[in-house]
């Protein structure tokens, strides 16, 4: 039973004074213009933030989709990300002091991989230009929820999970950015149904 999409963005971290993942979430949670339900959350950037969406998988909350967003510096293009492998590297520390530069996040598979399928660009996003797959979600937070999510999501075979990595807004405006995410949630919508 399909349950809605749960899209996700982080809180600013490090030295940035805003994170466009959650620029992004609000203009989408402020706008409504879905006709299938919606609900958002802004993640702390921390291992409390990396667990908030898998515990509420793992209690049995039916959700039919989950989109994270994130914030990736060196992106040039939005990053649909393919995998995320169960490894911390950190580079900077998060927002609560936690640097872990090597280790385990958690007991399971080296690699997850999203169950959206390779041809969902192709699919309904052709009309965009900017984005493309992408396969190393890093090795901070971002690479952390989403393997989580996965984790919690490939035990109960739902929901659906991607992460999406944005870039600045210097490389594509936030308004951009915001009808591709948008464009994006609709299609992932149209996916859960169709699969």
């Amino acid at each position: 039973m399909h349950e809605g999409l749960l899209l996700t963005g982080f809180e600013p971290f490090s030295n940035f004074k805003r994170n466009i993942s959650q620029q992004v979430v609000d203009l989408i949670s402020a706008e409504g213009v879905f006709d299938f339900k919606i609900s958002t959350s802004i993640l702390a950037v921390d291992e409390n933030g990396s667990r908030e969406v898998s515990d509420r998988i793992e209690s049995g909350e039916k959700i039919g989709v989950v989109l994270h967003l994130g914030f990736s510096e060196n992106a040039n293009e939005i990053l649909l990300e393919r995998y995320a492998r169960n490894n911390f590297h950190m580079k900077i520390a998060d927002n609560s002091g936690r640097l872990l530069t090597s280790g385990n996040i958690s007991q399971g598979n080296a690699i997850l991989e999203t169950k959206v399928p390779r041809s969902f660009i192709d699919n309904y996003l052709a009309d965009y230009s900017k984005i493309r797959w992408n396969e190393d979600a890093g090795g901070f937070v971002c690479n952390e929820t989403y393997y989580r999510s996965l984790l919690a999501s490939s035990e109960i075979h739902q929901p659906v999970v991607l992460f999406i990595h944005l870039p600045s807004e210097k490389i594509l405006p936030l308004k951009e950015q915001y009808g591709i995410i948008t464009s994006v949630c609709k299609s992932l919508n149209q996916i859960h149904y169709t699969d």
